[in-house]
């Protein structure tokens, strides 16, 4: 793996080193901030965590294309060694929460199986939403499922939102876009 690649979370790694960019020799012009990076790859830009929660072997990443355009939101999770199967089941719903109070955003998201394990997708054009409610965060972003078969609600990842403005920031320099400003998908 090159040494551009290691900074990202597992993940993101795996899905960058599998992604048919990879193949090109592409490279990631690669930016650090708090718990956040930016990352290009190709046209595209990334704003992710830098590594998995202590209680999760997942991510949060946003993506934005040249502008600004088709923008992003996903909380990324890769099974663990030996895990099989799917993490939640297909009635659990999504529950984020900023600095520990619930916010209505989980409700814009569909939990799937993705190419490298699962993943839970932001309906788009609710991404500036979750742009600016990570922005006014003062601590954390966590991601809850609702396990209804289980009657209980169980934490994914609590994530540090230390960086995420500056890497935003980065990543809209990089990709040529004003992140209080997305253009409409």
């Amino acid at each position: 793996m090159d040494t551009t690649m290691r900074i990202f979370p597992a993940l993101a790694a795996t899905f960058l080193a599998l992604s048919p960019l990879a193949a090109t020799g592409v490279s990631a012009a690669t930016y650090k901030s708090g718990n956040w990076a930016a990352a290009k790859v190709g046209q595209t830009c990334y704003v992710f965590t830098q590594r998995a929660a202590r209680d999760t072997s997942g991510a949060l990443v946003f993506s934005f294309g040249p502008g600004g355009y088709n923008s992003g939101f996903a909380y990324e999770y890769a099974p663990w060694p030996g895990e099989d199967g799917a993490p939640w089941d297909q009635d659990d719903t999504v529950i984020l929460e900023v600095d520990g109070q619930e916010i209505w955003l989980g409700d814009e998201m569909l939990a799937a199986e993705g190419l490298h394990g699962y993943r839970a997708d932001m309906t788009d054009g609710f991404v500036p939403e979750m742009i600016a409610a990570l922005r006014a965060s003062q601590s954390t972003v966590s991601v809850n499922f609702d396990r209804a078969a289980h009657g209980e609600v169980w934490l994914y990842g609590s994530f540090a939102t230390e960086g995420f403005s500056a890497s935003l920031s980065e990543a809209g320099a990089m990709c040529g876009f004003d992140p209080s400003n997305l253009p409409a998908s």
